[in-house]
């Protein structure tokens, strides 16, 4: 399935809806904001109505534009104009695939060409049509009437198809009545909707058969709804109920789904039925366990009706889809003939949730599609699957404020005891919310009164009823039912949505009841998997691999750890959805068994892969397995992280030795609360009141600008100190604007009697996630974005170590994030020794970038270009009246930077080797390193090519002629005598 083809075609189908559809919303009288003029709304006679001077006969006009005026004001035109253009969208979407599976006639396609004349419309004149009401019969037969009237022939022909066939009905439901008025004039014209279906080349006849297609098509559909709603974040909204759905909507790959499907529901099976081979082999996906799984660990069932298997985020059905064909197959093998089978799957296995009716509507009508491939008897949608949504919050809410649910109820139970009654009205006031919480809602319900519950709603359903109350009940209790369920297996890919981006309540009710998931939406439905699941049942899931690593989830992970095992997991990082660039959305697949941790996981690190098809290959040829990993071994490293491919010495170094924040000190600085303001490039402000001389953490002189430790970008050793900051009369500025602000200046202005002494830095965003430390001299002030290490005589053996390997993979482990904070630097495990070849590495690494930073015009210690640097020594042992070339200058200057580039990175790898033995990862870490990972001639003065440097002449040229530039308009001094260079 081409996937970029498909989302041409949605995205270019909503935009041709949405024009056709403002169009008629113009013809109907409404403007752009959906305001009516008086004089513009229809008057209703005995037999006809007018409306915008024309006599209109149809008398369902007057009711059908009176509803479709109403909900403009109850929802805005925007909404409405997106409701009318998704109704069609689904419903033609869904009718073509129909077609193409050989289910219905070609109602769409074209009779003839030249005409655009619908088959459905072609057959009505010949008078074949679906059977509809009276009335509507007479309105057809008067639009027959007249051939031009194509378009108004269609939309009832249409319409009444949609509502009489049985997929659509069931799956859809019936359209609001004024849908039909919006129907597009366009609909039928060259280009218009039904003709891109016809003739578009974006979809496939093998993609119509593919059950994920609709599934596709939506969240493509939506995709630009998706992309406002993020924009909306950037401006600090928070997501309201209706963004939700289009917010957390992403298509899981496919191969990824087979695997979380065979390794909890095909998992379960094989482990009650050990010799089922032929399922087995079929299971591509399957993980084989490190080592057989203890049978107190199985999930062991009676009854194949047993393996239930939920999706409580299920969107458009994808994940139900496979668990389905896994699950036929498997009834298939238990003997059951096909409609049993599917009937039985339908009705006791399959149960999908989701917010969003639409994508509920979606996955039920891709779970019948499946059916009907399987067996054409489904289609009459006489057994429907299980998929549910939360569109009934609004009715439960209009039942509360309609005189309260206590009378219903009373009817509903036929009588009830108080605790009962009670019970069920809290969790009807819950429901009322369940538009915006969804599957996360907990239903605090005694067995006595779910029991109650569940059993009058199968007495109720059996009876049928047309009460509203009483329907609006059973809506609701189906849900309730679902959310208080146990499963043996659940299977998803849950929203994901950071704390900062939720609404009020959604955050409150997170943080109330999901503590330690309260980070992020898809941690909550990785504690909510665990609450749902039964004793050993198992859960697969693909989330955010930030729940491994990162300190907001360490609660998470201890807990996790300690309550259930890790069966298997894949560690797919970046790339792992190819409709998402670049590399902030990182991704692992896992299963969990709801056990004791009992036995070791088998890991896949999938990581390097270039695309999701490159890390399926990976996968499938076994390519990065960790094999036999004991997960007791995760909690012996600061904070719990999923380091699974650590090597047992590796641990150890984490379990045997101090870290630094027992060791050394390291400190964050102070935050401005306005760096336009108080900020400046050091050449900014004026020379006489920017002091670069403070020694020994003590403040000298009456200066204005100080050295502001602020980061900068990745550089190793020495530099980055750029910015300076005011701090007149001891930053009482700064610190009065921080005490209005909050009250008092602590909040910001932290750890003030550090500042002005030695130090090692670092960013606290770093690039590209490499350890990048430099030493600080003292006379800075520390900002909150270049934390600090006070490290005392130890400070070259420290700068040393951080700038290893060693500390490059911890951070990987520990920290895989741009964002390098004192919190993660504490938790490096150190083991001190006392070594001379360490510091006297160090301390030349320290010289040769000083040299490198201080011979570029951007530090204030730059004196002069390192070109001339060879001519003043020459002036300075007696050479005058010479001149030089450039040439012979720029083969010098080539010469030395070479010589002192390789110096550099032969210490750093000698560096390696030094900290590698002292940490006894010989077997582990070799001590190369990339020429590329040196930072010194980081202005371009060089380019690193198949492992060798190469100097770029021109940059260095331009550098000099630059500073050359800079002596003719006075900003150095050139008065070196006899000097000329040609």
């Amino acid at each position: 399935m081409e996937t970029n083809q498909i989302k041409k075609f949605a995205q270019e189908a909503r935009k041709v809806l949405l024009e056709g559809i403002d169009n008629k919303l113009g013809l109907l009288g409404f403007d752009k904001q959906g305001y009516i003029a008086e004089e513009k709304m229809p008057v209703k006679g005995t037999d006809h109505i007018v409306f915008m001077g024309k006599v209109i006969t149809d008398m369902t006009f007057y009711d059908k534009w009176m509803s479709l005026r109403e909900r403009i004001i109850e929802k805005g035109i925007k909404e409405v104009k997106e409701e009318a253009a998704y109704t069609w969208f689904n419903r033609f979407v869904a009718i073509r695939i129909m077609v193409k599976n050989g289910f219905t006639e070609p109602v769409l396609e074209y009779q003839s060409a030249s005409l655009r004349l619908p088959r459905i419309v072609a057959d009505a004149r010949r008078g074949i049509y679906a059977p509809m009401s009276e009335s509507d019969r007479a309105s057809l037969m008067a639009l027959l009437d007249n051939d031009a009237l194509i378009t108004e022939q269609f939309t009832l022909l249409i319409t009444n198809y949609c509502h009489r066939n049985p997929i659509l009905s069931a799956c859809f439901g019936s359209m609001d009545d004024y849908t039909e008025l919006l129907l597009p004039n366009n609909i039928l014209a060259e280009g218009g909707f039904v003709d891109m279906l016809n003739h578009t080349e974006f979809i496939t006849e093998d993609d119509y058969r593919q059950s994920e297609l609709i599934g596709w098509l939506y969240q493509f559909y939506i995709s630009e709804k998706k992309d406002e709603v993020f924009a909306s974040f950037k401006n600090k909204k928070k997501a309201e109920a209706n963004d939700i759905p289009a917010a957390t909507q992403i298509f899981t790959p496919n191969w990824i789904v087979k695997y979380m499907v065979q390794n909890t529901v095909g998992r379960i099976y094989l482990d009650n039925n050990p010799y089922a081979m032929d399922i087995k082999e079929q299971m591509k996906y399957l993980v084989e366990p490190a080592e057989p799984t203890p049978a107190e660990a199985i999930f062991h069932y009676d009854d194949i009706h047993s393996l239930s298997v939920a999706d409580l985020g299920c969107g458009s059905g994808h994940i139900l889809n496979e668990a389905f064909d896994l699950l036929y197959t498997i009834y298939i093998e238990e003997g059951y003939n096909r409609r049993k089978a599917i009937e039985d799957i339908f009705r006791f296995n399959l149960l999908g949730v989701d917010l969003d009716t639409r994508a509920k509507q979606l996955a039920m009508f891709a779970l019948l599609i499946k059916a009907c491939q399987k067996d054409n008897s489904f289609l009459d949608a006489h057994c429907l699957p299980r998929v549910l949504d939360m569109g009934i919050a609004s009715k439960v809410r209009r039942l509360n404020a309609d005189g309260g649910v206590a009378e219903p109820l009373t009817e509903f139970f036929a009588g009830a005891n108080k605790e009962l009654i009670t019970e069920t009205l809290d969790a009807l006031a819950l429901m009322e919310q369940a538009d915006n919480l969804g599957s996360i809602m907990k239903f605090e319900l005694s067995e006595t009164t779910r029991t109650a519950i569940a059993m009058r709603s199968r007495e109720w359903k059996e009876i049928g009823t047309d009460n509203f109350k009483i329907k609006t009940l059973l809506s609701a209790f189906d849900i309730i039912l679902a959310l208080t369920d146990k499963y043996a297996a659940l299977v998803m890919n849950p929203p994901y949505m950071g704390s900062g981006n939720m609404n009020a309540e959604l955050s409150e009710y997170v943080k109330k009841n999901y503590a330690d998931g309260k980070a992020d939406l898809f941690s909550v439905f990785m504690i909510l998997a665990k609450d749902h699941l039964k004793e050993n049942g198992k859960y697969g899931m693909i989330n955010m691999q930030s729940w491994m690593f990162l300190s907001s989830f360490e609660d998470l992970r201890k807990s996790l750890l300690e309550n259930t095992r890790i069966d298997n997991m894949l560690h797919l990082g970046p790339r792992t959805f190819d409709e998402l660039s670049g590399e902030v959305v990182q991704n692992v697949a896992f299963v969990i068994s709801n056990t004791k941790p009992l036995g070791n996981g088998v890991y896949y690190r999938l990581v390097d892969g270039k695309n999701c098809a490159d890390k399926e290959r990976m996968f499938l040829n076994v390519e990065n397995m960790y094999s036999d990993v004991s997960q007791q071994n995760f909690e012996k490293i600061p904070a719990s992280p999923i380091g699974y491919w650590l090597s047992r010495i590796f641990i150890s170094i984490f379990e045997n030795n101090p870290t630094i924040e027992e060791t050394v000190s390291t400190k964050l600085g102070m935050s401005t609360n306005d760096n336009n303001r108080f900020l400046r490039e050091w050449f900014e402000v004026s020379q006489e009141k920017f002091c670069t001389t403070q020694r020994n953490g003590i403040k000298q002189g009456n200066y204005k600008w100080y050295p502001y430790s602020k980061g900068g970008g990745a550089r190793k050793w020495y530099g980055n100190v750029l910015e300076v900051i005011n701090w007149a009369d001891e930053g009482k500025e700064l610190r009065d604007l921080a005490s209005s602000l909050y009250g008092s200046c602590t909040r910001t202005y932290k750890n003030s009697q550090h500042f002005f002494k030695e130090a090692i830095t670092w960013n606290l965003i770093t690039s590209g996630g490499k350890n990048a430390f430099r030493f600080l001299p003292e006379g800075a002030i520390l900002g909150d974005a270049g934390p600090v290490c006070f490290a005392g005589d130890k400070m070259l053996y420290y700068l040393g170590l951080l700038n290893t390997k060693i500390v490059s993979e911890i951070l990987s482990l520990i920290n895989p994030t741009i964002n390098c904070s004192t919190g993660v630097v504490n938790n490096i495990p150190v083991i001190e020794s006392s070594n001379e070849i360490i510091s006297h590495n160090v301390q030349q690494n320290i010289s040769i970038s000083k040299q490198d930073w201080d011979s570029h015009e951007t530090s204030w210690d730059f004196e002069e270009n390192p070109l001339l640097s060879y001519i003043n020594k020459e002036i300075a042992e007696g050479e005058t009246g010479k001149s030089y070339k450039i040439e012979s200058l720029y083969n010098l200057y080539t010469t030395d930077w070479e010589e002192r580039f390789m110096q550099l990175h032969a210490n750093e790898e000698e560096l390696n080797l030094q900290f590698i033995e002292i940490y006894g990862l010989q077997d582990e870490l070799t001590p190369d390193v990339p020429l590329d990972e040196v930072t010194i001639l980081q202005q371009g003065e060089i380019k690193v090519d198949d492992n060798h440097i190469k100097f770029q002449p021109d940059v260095v040229v331009k550098q000099f002629i630059s500073y050359a530039v800079g002596c003719m308009m006075g900003r150095y001094r050139l008065d070196k005598p006899g000097l000329q260079v040609v």
